[in-house]
């Protein structure tokens, strides 16, 4: 029953073996994986070490290897019914490849080779890449019976595992290929100040996406019945989520859920697991994070539609720490008992969040502080969100924003003809579409527009920018709820021509001088800008709304409630009521999906009351929660992770069922079924 493991719900147990780990016993790391509640385990086979007499002579062989270990482990995870993923990682080989072919290494601007610990980085461009991981893949695959494959492709990395960045590869290879491809030298400096920058990325884009062509083909034509994993093309979507020890702090605490939503944004039918890394970081591979951590990343894994997917250096009794696993592991059995609900799930979301049609958005490097405030800004809110892909969006058009009363646009610059088109479709008939900054400004490729794109938006056309520090908007003649709090605007604002129609939502308050605090005040004849702190415009049966400036921004930074109720504002005033509500304090996120077939809804609610900036703890649990359900639903309800039955009443007049729910440890799950 393996041969089909990912066409059910699966949990993924993944063992970074080292060299040593040769000498273990394959049955009794397989039967460790199974009784930790495991489906599926992944498992070295070759790369940078092999795992298994390898005929190919520049295949670096495991000094502890006695016997055909690989060949062991497939037999043993079969024998305990776990479906056996291989491992290769082909980024990096060893000094006796060097020694034969140092023109397959990536090259540093002195001329120095990329080592790191005896290993050495491979180029894409050279003959280790393009020719000997190939054989190495067709060796491997093809020799054993496994489930699935998984690999560390090969790529044009900067930075080594201490977090140096030694720039772009300058080998003859790449020089050469960039030349014949765009009749350019490599950029002498690296950045866009470089006007060969640009190109040389998409040259990077270009390469990499024709090997990963070719490596993609090379296993389908040897192994077709079996699935590669990867983030971006593979049958089987997989990432990672880990703690860096080098990234400003506080820790982003939703990096699981990001993933996950941003990838079923791009293929919501293609199942998807982040490996939540043990360990801190690279230097400290044996130390590991809380359970507490590890719950709060698996439950917003469950919670946006993903897998449970655990990455471990070594086996599971190589771990200093025993304390840790057995939370883990408690997790992945109940999921197993409870796998038939999980079954057949789409997310639901209320709200969509746009995202670019590649790349992803949350990758640490070039991340955006707008996207994140705003990802941030929507849980706190407890506004059920999906991730809008751009891609999916010009597809799929009505057949994907019908399933959203909201769409927010974070500064989004860069818009398509397509993608403004889709987007104005969804305004005309009935959306609320909600974008800040300079949103629709420039073309797909960066040039600026002589006019905004969006026909929908009440800008007409930008027309300057100014520097906002201390400015603040006021209630008194707003047109939107925010409780009365002055909301604080800084960073960039963008002037703009509104359309004829467009109506200001929130006007400025009159300008505050700040210094000492004897002067701190606004003048009776104080200047009151004339531009607008938010406005609308109806178009069609729907409504947009632009803010011209960045609070999502702000939200990531300072984490002020007047930033993140702005959007709540203007989503009460102009969406329709939520189909769900979520009642009474503590920092909660609110997930919803819908089985298919039985229509049940499974709401996850995660409990962020041990998080605090970059400590994970175990969270207090949050009482007195009510849900509201709009709808035909049972009277009876279930609460999973409890195990108990909530029940569910309506008043008068009230188009809710209201469900008091039982306490919230680190993650409760309702399952709630149609009358």
């Amino acid at each position: 029953m393996t041969k089909d493991w990912w066409k059910s719900e699966y949990r993924i147990l993944q063992t970074n073996l080292r060299e040593i780990d040769a000498q273990q016993d394959p049955a009794v790391i397989a039967r460790a994986a199974r009784d930790f509640g495991a489906t599926a385990i992944v498992s070295n086979i070759g790369g940078i070490v092999a795992f298994y007499p390898s005929a190919l002579p520049l295949q670096y062989a495991n000094p502890y290897l006695k016997g055909d270990f690989v060949g062991r482990m497939v037999d043993a995870a079969h024998a305990n019914g776990l479906a056996y993923i291989g491992r290769f990682d082909l980024s990096k080989t060893t000094k006796s490849v060097f020694d034969a072919h140092p023109d397959w290494f990536m090259r540093n601007r002195d001329g120095s080779v990329r080592e790191y610990e005896g290993t050495y980085q491979v180029c894409p461009n050279g003959g280790w890449a393009q020719d000997y991981a190939l054989r190495i893949l067709e060796e491997g695959i093809g020799r054993y019976d496994i489930d699935g494959l998984f690999f560390n492709m090969v790529g044009y990395t900067r930075t080594d595992y201490a977090n140096v960045d030694h720039g772009i590869c300058v080998c003859d290879n790449c020089r050469k290929k960039f030349r014949a491809m765009y009749g350019l030298d490599l950029p002498k400096t690296d950045g866009a100040d470089d006007s060969n920058w640009l190109p040389y990325i998409a040259f990077q884009g270009r390469t990499l996406a024709e090997l990963a062509q070719r490596m993609t083909m090379l296993v389908r034509s040897v192994r077709p019945d079996v699935p590669l994993m990867d983030f971006f093309v593979g049958q089987v979507a997989r990432g990672e989520v880990q703690r860096r020890v080098d990234r400003p702090a506080p820790e982003w605490p939703y990096a699981m859920g990001e993933q996950v939503r941003w990838a079923t944004g791009v293929n919501p039918k293609r199942p998807f697991s982040a490996a939540s890394a043990a360990h801190i970081d690279y230097p400290w591979r044996q130390a590991t994070e809380s359970a507490d951590n590890q719950l709060l990343r698996f439950a917003q894994a469950l919670g946006a539609g993903g897998k449970l997917d655990l990455y471990l250096m070594g086996t599971l009794a190589d771990q200093d720490d025993q304390s840790w696993l057995q939370p883990v592991s408690q997790l992945f059995k109940w999921h197993a008992a409870n796998e038939r609900h999980y079954a057949g799930l789409t997310p639901v979301g209320r709200v969509g969040l746009f995202s670019p049609a590649s790349g992803f958005t949350g990758g640490e490097r070039g991340f955006s502080p707008g996207l994140r405030g705003a990802y941030q800004a929507l849980i706190d809110l407890r506004q059920p969100f999906l991730s809008l892909n751009a891609g999916r969006l010009v597809k799929e058009g009505r057949a994907l924003t019908d399933n959203f009363d909201v769409v927010l646009v974070s500064d989004g610059q860069r818009l398509s003809d397509e993608e403004a088109a889709a987007l104005d479709n969804f305004v005309a008939a009935g959306g609320l579409l909600i974008t800040t900054g300079k949103t629709g400004a420039l073309d797909a490729k960066g040039q600026p527009r002589a006019r905004q794109i969006l026909g929908s938006s009440p800008v007409e056309m930008f027309t300057g920018e100014s520097d906002a520090h201390g400015w603040s908007l006021k209630d008194e003649g707003s047109q939107l709820d925010f409780g009365g709090a002055r909301i604080p605007v800084d960073g960039r604002y963008f002037h703009s021509r509104q359309r004829r129609g467009a109506t200001t939502l929130i006007p400025f308050a009159p300008d505050q001088r700040f210094g000492p605090p004897e002067f701190s005040y606004a003048k009776p004849d104080a200047m009151v800008r004339p531009d607008p702190g938010v406005v609308a415009i109806q178009f069609g049966k729907g409504t947009a709304v632009h803010i011209p400036w960045m609070p999502e921004t702000l939200y990531y930074r300072d984490g002020l409630q007047a930033h993140r109720d702005l959007f709540g504002a203007i989503i009460d005033r102009f969406a329709p009521p939520p189909s769900i509500r979520l009642e009474g304090e503590g920092p909660v996120e609110l997930t919803v999906q819908r089985q298919d077939g039985t229509g049940a809804l499974m709401v996850h609610l995660i409990n962020y009351a041990g998080q605090r900036n970059t400590a994970y703890t175990t969270p207090p649990a949050l009482h007195g929660l009510r849900l509201g359900v709009r709808g035909s639903f049972s009277s009876a309800g279930s609460a999973l992770r409890t195990d108990r039955t909530i029940r569910g009443a309506r008043k008068s007049g009230d188009d809710y069922q209201w469900f008091d729910l039982p306490p919230v440890a680190a993650f409760e799950v309702l399952r709630l079924l149609p009358r």
